[in-house]
């Protein structure tokens, strides 16, 4: 083991709530603090994650914001060589500046590496992006020491769309921290938004964006026919953003505010998860879904789109159901069953926590990459 600490330089387009930003910062809080130093180089800007990490972390906000900067390599160079650290590790499309700095940078720090990973694809492009994208990425590929993904179906995918080698990038499947959620009492939440003891919640935690398509999700809810007197059921959306006004609209137009409940941001994600019966994801694209891991890990059953790195997650009839993209009959359907048969519902909980302790644990997950980091600064 080194002496000193290895220093490790995240890029990343910002800690603004998200299953990627979620993952980041339970992997610095959680690594090693005598073996590793992190720094966080936020390129549009900071976020509200931000707060949630070690008192040491030291966070870089470059305030790109949405506009194009041409010159953000030039100034994240200039930090790699202002800090001079061991690794620079890039993060999905944000990180193109941050690679181009690094290399940049290599005659001033001429013994960091570069490693570049792969979490998710968004609107418009979850199915091919256009040709200087590709190029793109498959020039930071070249460029860096070690390429990983975070679920094999993002792997393949990026493989597909740049030409690089799948024999290339690795996989390293994010995980979630398993005690959080055993220690998390509901019983607050359920009473802050009005949730009876023999209520069924459905349940969903996100960004509110139309990657997410959660309009299907809320047609799913009203196919249930909630608004009946005698229906005991609620769907609790947790998350915010562009989407939650079209939510809104059509929580009034069907007649439903008082079943669709929108929390907003909130940090205290395992309570309202313990507060729910079953989780719902309508997304049309995903990497590897922290939300649907945390779901499992509270002992929730799952419907989800098949779509990106659901089906390396969810069992068939195991641990949830899968449907079509889009497709809002078969969504309720799927959650027509889980409300019909609680027993079913129960074991289908069960195994998807037996499956997040056995594969998608965090500590699992912060080994592997001590593993990996470790093992760049020792070539």
């Amino acid at each position: 083991m080194n002496e000193r600490r290895i220093k490790i330089l995240h890029v990343l387009d910002s800690l603004a709530v998200g299953g990627t930003e979620r993952m980041l910062i339970s992997l610095v809080n959680r690594m090693d603090v005598e073996r590793f130093e992190h720094l966080i180089c936020c390129v549009s800007r900071l976020g509200e994650g931000a707060a949630q990490l070690r008192p040491e972390v030291r966070c870089f906000d470059m305030g790109k914001g949405a506009t194009r900067d041409l010159l953000m390599p030039r100034r994240i160079a200039a930090l790699v060589q202002a800090e001079r650290p061991d690794i620079v590790h890039t993060r999905s499309w944000a990180g193109v500046d941050g690679a181009i700095a690094q290399k940049l940078a290599r005659l001033s720090v001429p013994r960091s590496r570069l490693v570049h990973s792969e979490h998710g694809r968004n609107l418009p492009w979850i199915h091919c992006e256009p040709l200087k994208s590709r190029v793109a990425r498959r020039i930071v590929y070249h460029l860096a020491d070690l390429v990983f993904a975070v679920s094999a179906e993002l792997r393949d995918h990026f493989c597909r769309e740049t030409g690089f080698s799948a024999g290339r990038m690795r996989v390293i499947p994010n995980g979630v921290e398993i005690a959080r959620f055993d220690r998390a009492d509901p019983r607050g939440v359920r009473e802050e938004f009005g949730l009876a003891a023999d209520d069924f919640v459905i349940g969903l935690v996100s960004r509110l964006n139309p990657t997410k398509d959660l309009l299907t999700l809320a047609r799913a809810f009203a196919r249930l026919r909630p608004g009946e007197p005698e229906a005991k059921l609620k769907l609790l959306i947790v998350g915010d953003g562009s989407e939650r006004t079209r939510l809104e609209e059509f929580a009034a137009r069907e007649g439903l505010q008082r079943q669709i409940i929108l929390t907003g941001t909130r940090h205290d994600v395992p309570q309202l998860l313990r507060a729910m019966n079953a989780f719902a994801l309508s997304s049309l694209s995903e990497g590897l879904s922290g939300a649907v891991l945390e779901a499992m890990c509270a002992r929730l059953p799952v419907v989800a789109t098949a779509v990106g790195a659901n089906p390396e997650l969810i069992s068939e009839g195991e641990t949830g159901f899968l449907v079509a993209p889009g497709d809002d009959a078969a969504m309720a359907e799927r959650l027509s069953r889980l409300m019909a048969d609680r027993e079913m519902a129960q074991r289908f909980g069960a195994a998807g926590r037996r499956r997040v302790e056995e594969h998608y644990s965090l500590d699992r997950m912060v080994r592997q990459y001590e593993q990996m980091y470790q093992s760049l600064v020792t070539v």
